[in-house]
């Protein structure tokens, strides 16, 4: 008995080695003629999207490919891309009652027709941020903001949220910083703020930075440091002989 168990065992395991290897036997795993006869399309080449954020175009070329490796009627189509719709922020100032425009048209949204667009958008008066608890809805249904005359209580945030007709689809959100100044709180003249080399540079003349001296001084000044460095010393000498003459009188008071 015991030797018909130890057989029974041993066929048990020789079949359960032997059934894999029927079932997967190249007759059971060939390929139908159909199958291998089949054409597949195949995405071949394509290119980045237009832009980096917002709602723009790739480029992808499609071939069909048969079991040859061959490459068929070939056909490169436009297709929409998005890869961010997050667009950041613009940061702007300009001074009290100058005219101003914010928009958030761009070559992405001309190129679809901004008809196929939905815009909206929202203010955080007062503050440069991007929290969207601080924001609150603001009047303007257009892609862009104007401002005739610009007021300090026109500064803050400007937030621009733009949707896809068709279904709504947010695709662009772009922030714009805005501070309005009083002319006499900054001076925005950027030319007046330059080196006399760098006004020749911004003229288009070629300068030698690497003989750059250091910006003349007027005379007055030079004469007011040395006269202040005059004064500093002749103090100190005169503090030092007035101890010197104090602690004479002290030693001769004590003899």
């Amino acid at each position: 008995m015991k030797v018909l168990a130890t057989s029974f065992v041993l066929g048990s395991l020789g079949l359960a080695f032997y059934l894999p290897l029927v079932v997967t036997t190249p007759k059971t795993l060939a390929i139908p003629e159909k199958l291998q006869e089949a054409v597949g399309k195949v995405i071949i080449s394509a290119t980045t999207c237009t832009v980096t954020c917002g709602l723009g175009y790739k480029e992808e070329t499609v071939c069909e490919v048969g079991p040859d490796g061959v490459r068929r009627k070939c056909q490169t189509q436009r297709l929409e891309c998005l890869t961010n719709w997050i667009c950041g922020m613009l940061h702007f100032t300009i001074l009290i009652g100058k005219e101003f425009e914010l928009s958030c048209l761009s070559s992405d949204i001309l190129e679809f027709g901004q008809e196929a667009f939905r815009f909206t958008w929202r203010l955080a008066r007062g503050v440069i941020s991007t929290d969207d608890e601080v924001f609150k809805p603001f009047q303007a249904n257009s892609h862009f903001v104007k401002f005739k005359y610009a007021q300090e209580y026109d500064s803050g945030t400007y937030r621009c949220d733009v949707q896809l007709v068709k279904n709504l689809r947010l695709v662009k959100r772009l922030y714009f910083g805005l501070r309005v100044l009083p002319p006499n709180l900054v001076n925005l003249n950027f030319h007046q703020s330059l080196t006399e080399d760098q006004k020749l540079i911004d003229e288009g003349l070629e300068v030698n930075l690497d003989s750059y001296s250091k910006p003349h001084h007027p005379k007055w000044k030079k004469k007011v440091a040395s006269a202040l460095g005059i004064g500093i010393a002749i103090g100190v000498v005169g503090g030092v002989l007035v101890r010197i003459v104090l602690c004479a009188l002290r030693g001769g008071l004590q003899r």
